[in-house]
């Protein structure tokens, strides 16, 4: 390479590294600060190093030229494994951004042949114009899919919010790509639908609401008093030094809010009996009655183990079926629960337990009915993951199902393999000793490094069924970045792959002058 072209690898390096930590491009040139004053150091008078630091263009604006030129080529290698990919599956979530403009992202999921993996990429965020009905975001759907050559019917499933624009019987985008391809297997997020079933009762809807009010007095109704709230609980080393406040878009801070004021209850009620308002002897009488504070004791732990299977479902690449068998796992638990509440054992409510006030029946039966109801609204939700659950044990378990039991007929319907072959496959890859030794790696790698093309639809069922998302958080948490306070020349790539620098500086789209 020439020295031009070591230079601009160099600066596409920086510009790359940059991005990872969605550092401003401004901030290169301070980059470039330090790598001199460290050659200085380490290398003295060896002009020829300073010299070669100096020549590196690291200009905001050339990087955000160079920045256009990574994700170009991030795109177009993607598309590729796509194109070679037998199958992909696609999370859609759509949101503002920080400046109220409406995006759509949308992420893939696939198995990358050349290096045998999965891979879970951001695929487009694309902005949207004027209105944000079903078909307004099928429109930029499409129009991006078409022209980057992508195939409807590659598409194995989809996975969306479940908001009426996405899933909308007539116009939604999920009806419309269904239209093109028939075979698409589509469900709602299965995080969403946890915090949907984690509705409270109207008894406990009305204390949840009252605790918020309490709270919206302590640290909104006087900055005097917020100020003068936390000096008490520091005055009297409290486990915290503040109240939370309640948010509604956010699916963790129900349980976290209840939490805190629990752990600082004492300190609260004094704080109360000091103040003489109006608003302070109506929010102490809420805390001093015993039904009431005998109901919050319930939701801090009900809302804990709803926030515990929460947080289990959130992450990247997690197959659909850990999702799923992490809710049948939570399903059951409701069970027990319930009948530790109606048996007045309190074994899993251990701040029942420790508020020690007698229980009524009538305060029992209320947690009792909302447990059931919980359990019935999970089995009514996830009623539609039944039928794929029971290709779980083929995925997970090859070496243990039964050649000819009921999943080989979903497996067949689903996937359009034929069912004869199938029951032999599986037969014949159960009798294999050469994957014996394979036993114990992870799904993903079994099915995509180590079974053969010679089960070939054991293995298309597979790839199909690894490949399927279970949520739209990967989608989340991009739109979490793209919440950020904006800053000018920055960018928010989301990929785990490197492009080839050294081809990129050769092409002389990249020597910039400087």
């Amino acid at each position: 390479m020439s020295e031009q072209e070591k230079s601009a690898e160099a600066a596409l390096r920086v510009c790359w590294t940059l991005n990872k930590h969605q550092k401003p491009f401004s901030d290169s040139e301070i980059m470039k600060e330090c790598m001199l004053e460290v050659a200085s150091a380490l290398f003295g008078e060896k002009k020829g190093v300073v010299a070669a630091i100096q020549s590196i263009p690291m200009s905001a604006r050339s990087n955000t030229r160079r920045m256009e030129i990574l994700a170009t080529d991030i795109k177009s290698s993607l598309l590729e494994l796509l194109e070679k990919a037998p199958c992909y599956a696609i999370a859609l979530d759509e949101s503002c951004d920080v400046v109220d403009d409406e995006q759509i992202s949308i992420f893939v999921r696939f198995f990358d042949v050349e290096n045998k993996i999965f891979r879970e990429e951001l695929l487009a965020i694309l902005p949207l114009k004027g209105n944000t009905r079903g078909e307004d975001l099928f429109k930029a759907i499409d129009k991006f899919i078409n022209n980057s050559n992508i195939r409807y019917d590659k598409i194995v499933s989809l996975s969306t919010d479940g908001a009426p624009a996405m899933i909308g019987k007539e116009k939604g985008v999920v009806k419309k790509i269904r239209d093109k391809n028939p075979g698409l297997i589509s469900y709602q997020c299965i995080i969403h639908q946890t915090a949907l079933c984690g509705k409270l009762s109207a008894t406990l809807k009305k204390v949840m609401d009252s605790l918020v009010q309490l709270i919206n007095f302590m640290r909104s109704h006087s900055s005097l008093q917020h100020r003068k709230f936390k000096k008490f609980l520091s005055e009297c080393d409290a486990v915290y030094s503040d109240l939370l406040q309640h948010n509604n878009v956010r699916w963790l801070t129900k349980g976290q809010v209840v939490e805190r004021f629990w752990l600082i209850k004492e300190e609260v009620t004094s704080f109360l009996q000091t103040l003489d308002t109006q608003g302070a002897k109506k929010h102490l009488e809420f805390i001093t009655n015993q039904r009431n504070m005998l109901t919050v004791a319930f939701l801090k732990d009900i809302l804990k183990y709803l926030n515990a299977l929460n947080i289990e479902l959130q992450g990247n690449g997690k197959l659909i079926f850990d999702l799923i068998q992490s809710v049948s796992a939570f399903c059951r638990k409701l069970d027990i629960f319930e009948k530790d509440i109606a048996r007045h054992e309190f074994i899993h409510f251990p701040t029942i337990l420790e508020y020690k006030k007698e229980n009524s029946e009538e305060d029992v039966a209320v947690f009792v009915r909302f447990l059931s109801d919980l359990r019935d609204e999970f089995a009514t939700r996830f009623q539609d993951f039944a039928e794929i659950e029971k290709l779980s044990q083929f995925l997970k378990f090859a070496y243990q199902v039964d050649a000819s039991a009921e999943w080989t007929d979903v497996a067949a319907k689903l996937f359009s393999v034929s069912k004869s072959s199938l029951q032999v496959e599986i037969i014949d890859l159960q009798e294999d000793i050469s994957l014996q030794m394979y036993k114990t790696v992870s799904t993903e790698e079994f099915w995509g490094k180590h079974v053969s093309e010679k089960y070939e639809n054991c293995k298309k069922i597979a790839i199909n069924l690894a490949t399927m998302f279970g949520s739209t958080y990967i989608c989340e948490s991009s739109f979490s970045k793209m919440k950020r306070p904006p800053r000018r020349h920055t960018s928010h790539l989301c990929t785990p792959r490197t492009p080839n620098f050294k081809k990129l500086a050769q092409d002389r789209r990249c020597n910039f002058s400087h």
